[in-house]
């Protein structure tokens, strides 16, 4: 029982701080678009 809770704790946790872990480095849904092998859609045909 006390390694359920636990596991539980920690899910949580991790799940609260991912967000401001991965912002913090750098793993933003604009970072991502913004890198040099990002398709925007004007191809140069």
């Amino acid at each position: 029982m006390k390694a359920m809770l636990a596991a539980f704790v920690a899910c949580a946790v991790i799940a609260a701080a991912a967000p401001w872990v991965l912002r913090e480095l750098g793993y933003t849904v604009e970072a991502t678009r913004a890198g040099d092998s990002v398709r925007l859609g004007d191809d140069q045909e």
